[in-house]
């Protein structure tokens, strides 16, 4: 998959991890919608707020800019991000 990098992504307020395949052409708040779609969806809860959410770099605490598209960023296969 030339075009997606799997990343394993922690989610404090679930205190789950989910490993996901991102998009290399996605900004980051578009990641976060998808990202919030398919846990409200998969653990039948309701609709979560993703404006009130980032995504952080769980190594190095770095905050990724919601505009950042996933190819400019360090993210690569195996990253472990967390979401809050």
């Amino acid at each position: 998959m030339k075009n997606k990098v799997l990343t394993e992504i922690y989610v404090p307020q679930l205190d789950e991890e989910y490993d996901i395949y991102l998009p290399l052409n996605k900004n980051i708040a578009n990641i976060i919608e998808l990202i919030c779609k398919s846990i409200s969806e998969i653990k039948r809860i309701e609709k979560i707020d993703f404006d009130n959410y980032s995504l952080y770099n769980r190594e190095t605490g770095t905050k990724y800019a919601p505009n950042r598209i996933i190819k400019e960023t360090d993210i690569r296969n195996g990253f472990r991000l967390i979401m809050m």
